[in-house]
């Protein structure tokens, strides 16, 4: 599982609603591009930017959402008044709209559950909403994956098993505390088949670590906030880390938190890969 780590400050640097909204929705999509299934965002404690960090989560789960189901989930939101400036995701469980016969048995959908009088519906865009099997504990207004279990014209699904997802799914949104939180839980989760990177200007050679992430099944990428390093964050809490720089050769003063996302994602996807 590939995972990110950004604070809730990640916004703090654009002086609009308008401009905090798109750079958001362009961190999803760097996110959907790589594959991240994990978004954590942990809290900033130089300044409160509990506004900031909860429009992040707002931006990146919409923009995680469906097309056909955004209306249902999120209604006519202040928060998202840009929303028809955002990138489309086009990930693979933005499923397109086709017609009920096309339907087969074992596709997999996402979509939301709705209720008529005693029997429970999924409404994954389709002309009208799909009768749920075996839903007794499912909570209406929840977004779920769902799979068809019978063909039109009696169209059936019921909830899709992990194993039945297969590909990229998009990614989860989380909160995860403070750094000082986040970097004590990385300094106890090394391991050969889990690794937690710290990026920093004043790390050591990525190069140095090529191996480890080439074999690494789950790897977190921590990012630190506009104004401080999560370097100088590890200093303050005493914790013995070792970052790394995933921009050796830069040659402007700092890289931007968008512009570093992009950076060391792309770097670690080519080392899994090559």
């Amino acid at each position: 599982m590939l995972s990110v780590a950004i604070p809730d400050s990640s916004l703090a640097e654009e002086s609009t609603l308008r401009e905090r909204s798109i750079k958001a929705a362009r961190i999803a999509r760097m996110l959907a591009i790589f594959g991240v299934e994990l978004v954590l965002i942990y809290r900033d404690t130089s300044a409160d930017y509990s506004k900031d960090g909860m429009l992040l989560r707002l931006v990146l789960e919409f923009m995680d959402t469906p097309q056909y189901l955004r209306k249902s989930l999120y209604g006519r939101m202040r928060e998202l008044r840009y929303a028809g400036l955002f990138p489309p995701l086009k990930a693979p469980h933005h499923k397109p709209y086709v017609r009920m016969d096309e339907v087969e048995v074992g596709d997999v959908r996402q979509g939301v559950v709705i209720r008529t009088r005693d029997r429970y519906y999924v409404d994954v865009g389709l002309d009208e909403p799909i009768l749920l099997e075996h839903a007794d504990k499912v909570k209406v207004g929840k977004r779920v994956s769902v799979v068809f279990t019978s063909p039109y014209p009696d169209l059936r699904c019921r909830l899709a098993r992990e194993d039945e997802i297969k590909g990229y799914w998009g990614y989860r949104v989380r909160y995860a505390g403070t750094a000082s939180d986040l970097l004590k839980s990385y300094s106890k989760k090394k391991s050969e088949e889990s690794l937690a990177i710290i990026t920093s200007r004043l790390g050591r050679p990525v190069r140095e670590i090529e191996q480890d992430i080439a074999s690494a099944r789950d790897i977190m990428l921590i990012f630190g906030s506009p104004y401080r390093d999560v370097h100088e964050i590890a200093c303050d809490v005493r914790i013995d880390i070792h970052a790394y720089n995933f921009f050796p050769m830069q040659r402007v003063e700092s890289v931007r938190l968008e512009e570093a996302i992009l950076g060391c994602l792309a770097v670690v996807n080519y080392v899994k890969f090559r």
